[in-house]
This record gives C-alpha cells, structure tokens and sequence, in this order.
C-alpha cells in the first residue's frame, strides 16, 4: 500500500498527539494511505534525536526548509508555537506540501488572513485545520441531530469551556502566555474551538461581543525567574448571535480550578440537548414529548476508534481528524462540510479579534 511521509513541525505534548494517533492508524483503522512519521523539524534536533530515532522518524533536522525540499515528504504536520504557522506553511506552500496545522491560524487575524490569501493560491494543495472537536463523537451526534430537526427550530445555545492549568501564579511565563507568539490567553487557545463550534452547528454568525481579564498578571519568567507582567487573558464570556437566529453566550477560561468541563446547553422549540465535552461521547436529549426509543448515529462516528481501541477523548478526536485528512488527501471525502479549514480558521480569528479589540486597554 502506499505510504503518505509526514514532516512533523514541533515535539511538543501536541505534536506527541498527532504522532500517537498516526502510529496507531494502520492499527485500528484501514486508511488509504499508510501514515508514515517520516522527518522530524524540531529546535534541538541534537537533544530530542535519540527518542526521534526510537519513534520511527528516518531523519531529524531544524530546519523546515530542508525538509519542504525533499521529496520524500509530502505533508507539513504543523505544531508549533502559533507565531510560527505563517512562516511554516509558507515554507510548506514553497515546497509543494500538503498542510495539516494545529490551530488558531497563525497569533493575529491580519497575518492569518494573508496567510489564507497565499494558501489560496495553491489550490491543488491538501490543507486542514485541527478544530478536533468537530470530529467529538458528541458534535458529530448533535450535528446529525440538528438536521434531522430532533429539537426543532434552534433558539439559543450555551457553552462554557472552563480548564484551570493557569490559575497557579507560580506557572512560569510560556510562549502561550505571550501575546506576540500565541496571539491571546483563553480567548485564542479555546475561544476559536468554541466559535468555530457554534459556525459548524448553526451557520454564520453576525455579531459577537464580549468581555475578557487577566486574573493572574504577574508570572515569573521561565528563562530567569524575575516577575513579570502577563499580557494575555485568563478568562472571557462573549455574547453571540447567528444569521439562522441562535443567540447565546460561550465563557472560556483557564482558571476554573475544581470545574474543568466543555458544557454545551441546546435549546429548541422542541426540546433541547445537554452534554460535556470532557466527558460525554452521547449528548442527552430532552423532549417535550418525551423519550425517544432511538436517535439516529452519523456515519463520521466511523473516523473513530471503535470503544476497545480507545486512546482517550483527546487523542481519538485527533486520529478522527487525521484520519479524515488523509481520506480527504486519497480522495475519499464521504463527509461534505466536516473537514475544517484555515479559511474557518480565518473566520473564527475574525471575532476573537473583534472581542480583543472591544476590550483593548480594560484589563
């Protein structure tokens, strides 16, 4: 069968993620292609070689350059710092190779959006955004739901995405802490998962506000220890309304200690559903005419691991989306509208940007 040779960008927790889930792809599934880990773009190239060797990867370099030039590669798998992606796919672009990239597109709307304009101009390229959540067991059911009218006409829709790993002052300052290399806090490490969420179940949206603040604004650097001011947010609660007539609020924060969920409330004319992210793969439906002996399941649920192959919510979700990238890049697309973009990615930066702007200088 032929091989698909990835150039993995990064060797952070994430990019461990994508590796682990294409390492286990021709395990449990039987794609198209065979995923193979095949170059390794990483910093320290000298420090990490070892376990890069161990893993699979056939050669390990620190620059992506060199990787865009070789042959043997065909995907740029981007997993670096948020800063970085409008350089890397560029270097992609330049090289001829499909993208996969880790999300928000790039730290600022404006670079993101000239970025979009380049990806543009090379149509006969794969691209892919990792907004994984589209490919959550749960949003694929509510997605299906909400077609088939389960609920009725959609009213209003709730989501709070609370984690809490940023509540500790003594966390030291990373570049996600930084606004010139992740571009926001909570607002752009999760508020675009949950914008492009409420895009992907309801249509466009036309108008969103909101609020943001920085609860924990003295950290100690990383690299010597002084304190120093933390410029991006810690929490935001935004207020939403659609073109199909939803209207809501989506809360995000990194500070919710002892309250980690992705709760997600739907109310229809109908009935409405209810479910959290973190731990739901079934949503829970409430009718006013009562239970139903059934709901229908999505055939996207197939891009999962089947429940004895499970690795876990966070890394299934992320084999389902490369699982499908690399249908996508076969020409085995059976999910029109599934798959996310950089051009979705684009227009979720659009409001993140439009909140920062609204609150710029209140925090």
């Amino acid at each position: 069968m032929k091989e698909l040779r990835f150039a993995m960008l990064g060797f952070g927790n994430i990019a461990k993620t994508h590796m682990t889930a294409l390492r286990a792809m021709p395990i449990i599934k039987n794609p198209p292609l065979i995923p193979v880990l095949d170059t390794l773009v990483t910093r320290r190239p000298d420090l990490h070689l070892a376990q890069a060797q161990a893993i699979g990867f056939r050669h390990v370099t620190a620059s992506s350059a060199e990787a865009a030039a070789d042959d043997r590669v065909d995907i740029f798998d981007i997993c670096t710092p948020n800063a970085n992606h409008y350089d890397d796919v560029l270097t992609a672009l330049k090289g001829g190779k499909s993208i996969y990239c880790e999300k928000p597109v790039t730290e600022s709307y404006s670079r993101s959006r000239a970025l979009l304009t380049e990806v543009k101009g090379k149509p006969d390229l794969r691209q892919q955004l990792a907004f994984t959540f589209r490919y959550h067991p749960a949003v694929m059911r509510i997605k299906h739901w909400l077609s088939e009218e389960i609920i009725g006409n959609v009213l209003q829709c709730k989501i709070s995405y609370r984690r809490s790993g940023y509540l500790n002052p003594e966390r030291p300052v990373s570049w996600r802490l930084q606004s010139g290399m992740s571009g926001g806090g909570a607002i752009s490490d999760l508020g675009v998962h949950v914008i492009d969420l409420l895009h992907h179940w309801f249509g466009e949206l036309t108008d969103v506000s909101g609020r943001t603040n920085t609860y924990v604004q003295k950290r100690p650097s990383a690299d010597t220890g002084e304190i120093v001011t933390v410029d991006v947010d810690d929490w935001a609660m935004m207020t939403y309304s659609t073109a199909s007539g939803v209207s809501g609020t989506a809360e995000v924060s990194r500070i919710a200690l002892g309250s980690d969920a992705y709760d997600i409330q739907i109310v229809g004319t109908k009935g409405s559903i209810t479910c959290d992210l973190e731990r739901d793969s079934v949503p829970v439906v409430h009718l006013l005419s009562g239970s139903r002996s059934a709901l229908p399941a999505p055939d996207s649920l197939s891009l999962l691991p089947d429940e004895k192959a499970t690795m876990g919510i966070s890394v299934d979700t992320h084999f389902a989306a490369l699982h499908h990238f690399i249908r996508r890049y076969a020409g085995e697309d059976n999910w029109n509208g599934l798959a996310p973009t950089i051009e979705d990615g684009v227009r979720a930066e659009y409001w993140i940007d439009r909140v920062l702007a609204e609150n710029k200088g209140l925090t």
